[in-house]
């Protein structure tokens, strides 16, 4: 094998393990790829104040019902 080659594996195999050390030491940091996936991350693990989702459900259930499409309407369903 090339020595070019086994220092890059070296160095690829120790990043791999200082990444392992790293996360064993701080168990719940999470390294996310994109806002999107923090984001939905957050939004599964942050709980509603109960106050805010009553709010909430009073808002949706004030809300008109929405009108039928314009296809519907022409074709008469």
């Amino acid at each position: 094998m090339d020595p070019q080659k086994k220092l890059v594996s070296k160095q690829k195999a120790e990043e791999q393990q200082d990444l392992v050390q790293q996360q064993a030491l701080e168990p719940g940091a999470h390294e996310f790829t994109s806002v999107d996936e923090m984001l939905r991350h957050d939004a599964v693990h942050t709980p509603v104040p109960p106050t805010i989702a009553q709010r909430l459900e009073k808002s949706v259930a004030q809300l008109p019902a929405p009108a039928r499409s314009w296809w519907r309407r022409l074709l008469g369903k």
